[in-house]
């Protein structure tokens, strides 16, 4: 592959949010598979773009290149292709590389449909963990700098209208906090067949299957309603309004890190019996949506969220 080509695909997958990391080896001494200037890109799932060699020296690319990824810091790592040593690979080569591992993370950006309380407190803890973010609320009182000055962009528009207002891709997460079901049914069908690395719905037991069935019964495929996270957050236990997007982007953050399974206490109510020939709207897990309806913030007996 030739160098034009490489930064081809490294602009392509930086324009769909797709997080790589660029391994490129700055020194190398004897015998060696790859020279200075070789280069390959590693994906998040372990694949790879070109190569820097091949055999033991490029599998231990691919997987500090993953660390550094997960990290989130570039590093410069030394191999030597040798059985002794401090950074031996147990080879015969007798070489040595040097080769640095440049971590592209494009922006990320947290798209929340909703201005209101639980928008407010999501918006400043957002930009601490360096997201971009953008509000989107039809409510003009609501949807102003001023009433949530961490936003990065506010728009007083429908949240509906989202997928029009807000390029979504691998590096967007939507969070949908608005203050009526209705709001909710139309911003999660907007955003459903996005790219969105994240999709989280607040709700209720009977608002979580109100906007299930609605969509459900619009034609939307229960598969594609699988991916939506809600009851949105972890389970933390709290009903404030800072609690909540506290479990809100300590869900995202898990997600981010591939730790959200061992972390999650309860499913997207639907499940997979569509496969079984079962109805769509007899997919409603009852645990999940027990779980649903007493954690979070609620309002008395209904234990509907309040956005």
């Amino acid at each position: 592959m030739t160098s034009q080509e490489l930064y081809k695909r490294m602009s392509e997958l930086s324009a769909v949010g797709q997080p790589f990391v660029l391994a490129t080896v700055v020194e190398a001494f004897g015998s060696t598979p790859r020279k200075a200037g070789a280069k390959m890109i590693v994906l998040q799932d372990g694949s790879t773009i070109d190569t820097v060699g091949g055999g033991k020296v490029e599998q231990q690319v691919v997987a500090d290149a993953l660390e550094a990824l997960d990290r989130g810091m570039s590093r410069t790592v030394k191999y030597e292709l040798r059985t002794t040593g401090e950074h031996a690979l147990g080879m015969e080569c007798g070489g040595e590389t040097t080769v640095f591992l440049e971590v592209n993370v494009p922006e990320r950006t947290l798209v929340i449909a909703g201005a209101g309380h639980i928008a407010q407190k999501l918006a400043p803890l957002a930009k601490l963990l360096d997201f971009h973010v953008v509000v989107v609320d039809a409510r003009p009182e609501f949807a102003t700098p001023e009433a949530i000055p961490a936003a990065d962009e506010v728009i007083c528009d429908h949240p509906g209208r989202m997928r029009e207002l807000v390029p979504l891709n691998a590096g967007s997460y939507v969070v949908i906090v608005t203050h009526g079901h209705l709001h909710d049914k139309d911003a999660l069908e907007a955003v459903i067949d996005s790219d969105a690395a994240y999709i989280g719905m607040i709700g209720s037991r009977n608002k979580v299957r109100f906007v299930l069935s609605k969509l459900l019964e619009g034609g939307v495929a229960p598969e594609k309603l699988a991916r939506v996270y809600s009851p949105i957050g972890l389970d933390l236990g709290g009903n404030k309004p800072a609690e909540i997007a506290v479990s809100i982007m300590g869900e995202i953050i898990a997600l981010q890190h591939d730790k959200l399974d061992a972390l999650r206490s309860f499913p997207n109510p639907l499940v997979a019996q569509a496969a079984e020939g079962g109805a769509p709207l007899t997919l409603m897990r009852e645990a999940g949506l027990a779980a649903q309806a007493g954690a979070g913030a609620g309002c008395g007996g209904c234990g509907e969220k309040k956005a």
